[in-house]
């Protein structure tokens, strides 16, 4: 994409077969369970970058802490090489089109209401409180029909492994 006399480029992650199975299997929502290292948030970050970025979608990325939410910020801004603009105050990644990534801490998950979204992406959605999903998420998708990922590190059997395990006995 061309950007006055600058080029700027997105840099798509390159995803390794596992994520590839993941991705061309996925679903409106999907939950998925890996161990660390899998390299879930780069998935995760290609999701939201070929949704958002590409196609004009608006879509909210949470996790659990602010720093954990960086780590996605820090890696998008990268990705996208200068293409779109990133204002940290409001750590929202807006894009040409009208796509846009919000990034929000779900400690609290009030923190997410009031948005409108095409999509959603929960990273390590174990260590979050089930009412981000429930009471915050899961009605501001019904708008729009968006699509959910939670992607996150196993924690024993909580909220996430229930969810987990009701979408592996669908498949």
């Amino acid at each position: 994409m061309m950007t006055g006399d600058n080029i700027a480029r997105i840099e798509v992650p390159v995803l390794h077969t596992g994520q590839r199975i993941v991705l061309s299997e996925s679903k409106r929502f999907n939950w998925l369970s890996a161990g660390r290292r899998w390299r879930k948030t780069t998935l995760g970050m290609r999701v939201a970058l070929t949704e958002a970025a590409i196609r004009g979608e608006r879509w909210l990325w949470g996790a659990p802490t602010y720093d954990q939410v960086r780590i996605a910020w820090d890696e998008f801004g990268r990705a996208c090489g200068g293409y779109g603009s990133f204002t940290q105050m409001r750590m929202t990644a807006e894009f040409p089109g009208g796509g846009a990534v919000v990034f929000r801490s779900l400690d609290d998950p009030d923190n997410a209401r009031g948005h409108t979204v095409d999509g959603a992406i929960f990273d390590e959605v174990a260590d979050l409180k089930p009412q981000a999903y429930y009471d915050v998420v899961r009605p501001m998708l019904i708008d729009t029909n968006g699509s959910f990922w939670g992607i996150g590190t196993p924690k024993g059997r909580n909220w996430f492994w229930r969810e987990w395990t009701k979408a592996r006995s669908r498949q």
